[in-house]
């Protein structure tokens, strides 16, 4: 499974990425992942959210990669599903790690 993903926008206007192949990290990080994953149901999530009229939000795009399967996604912070959110923070968080 292959996650790209990219966090833009905010106050400052930065914007971070990451690219990861679950197959390449450690057994407890790619399941945990998977986890966030299966819990946002993100197969089954629409592509686009609707316009956020907050200047300063975030905006997201992750698409994963999960063999034949490919599914890409558009969000921010004011519509984002709530199911979907544990997996945003966790990624936003590796990203800026990087």
């Amino acid at each position: 499974m292959k996650i790209d993903f990219e966090r833009s926008g905010g106050f400052m206007g930065r914007t971070v990425s990451l690219s990861l192949d679950l197959d390449e990290l450690p057994a407890d990080q790619a399941q945990a992942l998977r986890l966030l994953i299966d819990n946002a149901d993100f197969f089954n999530l629409p592509a686009d959210s609707p316009d956020s009229p907050a200047p300063d939000a975030f905006s997201y795009t992750l698409t994963i990669t999960d063999g034949e399967r490919q599914h890409t996604i558009h969000a921010d912070d004011i519509f984002a599903p709530e199911s979907l959110r544990p997996l945003l923070d966790d990624l936003s968080v590796r990203a800026r790690t990087r």
